[in-house]
């Protein structure tokens, strides 16, 4: 009885090795660690049950009929034990890669290709096409809407402003609220983006409210599915992973080096220079590392348009996260650095503030910033309220962008287009900086850079755009 269980087991494996794995996640596209415009690669990431298996992934411009000019990668894999299911999440990457170029690739279990798409690389020419939009991995039809939207208008890349997954930033929801609806091949439930484009991903609240491997074995799966430049520092204060010190021990092995390098980087495209920030309750902004970095990175920056992207607004009007405002610290040294725009979420709706400068109030010696217990600054506006995007486009100060409505329920409905209910006091904490707010309809940011002119434009789920600027320089 013994010999036949064995042979049975051993027929069985044969079996499941012989029909594959099953894919829990197909394979997408990640812009692994690259930042400036001296070199090009691209990271391909997909997950499959416990079935080990051998992959390769290979991409050539000419739809492989050279087969001198295919780019060949050998996949890497780790093995995810959470809630005691085994998955194998796997790697494979493309370097040497040309800019301005399309690349047909194709995954490859054994031989047998399994995913096939197209990318294109990223871009030296002066002009660029992206979406941002944040607060929208929420498993909702109108996450999928604005999907397919996205997919209409063809960004060239997606950069994200947190929350990227509901509740709790869990692997299982990843797989459950994100992958199934912007790796849809139907349009009705999302679209293909993620295979075609990469996404910037932000750290939002929820991408790390569980934090406990004990109670959570699947947490901080945004440095599972993230594979993004390891260009800046590792700051004092960072998101900190707890439990068992096994648990610990696997996961860090299992997100070397990202974890967690890649809370903060910067990458360009095209003409764009765009900064990815960690904005959460944990962080100090004024970190001597990451200032001294920015100084950096931005300061020797030669692109026509410097974008700053992070989850927690500094600016906003809405009712919901008025008093968590500690972002407003680094905007003296945006100004200095010659920021043009700051996209944010974490509010579930859409703002737009006219370009302003802001000066936080200081002690009595200048030499400490005052800070309320809820995280409040007051300090000194400077609004400049000719600026309109139509007749006057060359603004003096920053634009300010909330674009949190990108799938998740909505935030102060009540507020749409009411200036008169988005006053807050005392004036040293709020003035009139906010132009449109567009709360009743969830949307996303589409912005297009051409040398030295910019539009941006928030779109709503019926396609409509409900907010146009054109800024130039």
């Amino acid at each position: 009885m013994k010999i036949h269980l064995q042979l049975i087991c051993s027929l069985l494996f044969a079996t499941q090795l012989l029909c594959g794995q099953e894919l829990l996640v197909k394979p997408y596209l990640q812009p692994g660690n690259v930042s400036t415009l001296s070199r090009e690669e691209k990271v391909l990431i997909w997950q499959t049950d416990s079935v080990p298996a051998t992959y390769t992934v290979e991409a050539s411009v000419q739809n492989f009929s050279d087969s001198k000019k295919i780019i060949k990668a050998k996949a890497s894999n780790v093995e995810l034990k959470l809630k005691g299911k085994t998955t194998r999440l796997y790697r494979a990457v493309l370097k040497g890669l040309q800019f301005d170029t399309v690349y047909y690739y194709k995954v490859m279990m054994n031989e047998k290709m399994i995913s096939q798409d197209t990318f294109r690389t990223r871009t030296k020419k002066p002009s660029t096409r992206f979406v941002v939009l944040g607060d929208f991995g929420a498993g909702t039809t109108q996450q999928a809407t604005i999907a397919n939207l996205i997919a209409q208008r063809q960004p060239q890349f997606i950069v994200t402003t947190g929350d990227n997954v509901y509740q709790n930033g869990l692997e299982e929801e990843y797989r459950k609220n994100l992958f199934p609806y912007y790796l849809s091949p139907e349009a009705n439930q999302g679209a293909s983006l993620m295979s075609k484009i990469p996404l910037y991903m932000v750290l939002g609240n929820h991408d790390v409210r569980s934090d406990s491997l004990d109670k959570n074995p699947g947490s901080f799966a945004y440095f599972y599915y993230s594979d993004l430049p390891l260009n800046a520092p590792v700051t004092e204060r960072t998101a900190t992973i707890r439990g068992s010190s096994e648990l610990v021990k696997t996961f860090k092995k299992n997100t070397r080096p990202r974890f967690p390098r890649i809370s903060n980087f910067s990458f360009d495209y095209g003409n764009v220079h765009m900064v990815c920030l960690d904005a959460n309750d944990y962080v100090n902004p004024l970190d001597a590392q990451l200032v001294t970095w920015l100084r950096t990175d931005l300061g020797q920056s030669n692109a026509e348009w410097k974008i700053v992207t992070f989850h927690h607004p500094g600016f906003n009007s809405s009712i919901a996260h008025y008093e968590y405002q500690l972002m407003r610290l680094l905007s003296p040294l945006f100004e200095q650095l010659g920021v043009n725009l700051v996209v944010t979420g974490h509010v579930h709706n859409y703002q737009r503030s006219v370009p302003l400068f802001f000066s936080p109030k200081t002690n009595e010696a200048g030499d400490q910033y005052i800070i309320s217990p809820e995280g409040k600054i007051d300090g000194t506006f400077k609004l400049d309220t000719l600026f309109d995007g139509i007749n006057k486009t060359k603004p003096e100060g920053i634009i300010y962008i909330v674009t949190g409505a990108g799938g998740a329920p909505l935030y102060d409905k009540k507020l749409n287009e009411k200036p008169e209910l988005w006053r807050h006091e005392p004036p040293e904490n709020w003035a009139p900086f906010t132009k449109e707010l567009v709360s009743d309809r969830h949307s996303f940011t589409l912005i297009q850079t051409q040398n030295k002119v910019l539009i941006l434009q928030q779109i709503d789920l019926n396609g409509e755009i409900i907010d146009q600027i054109k800024v130039t320089k």
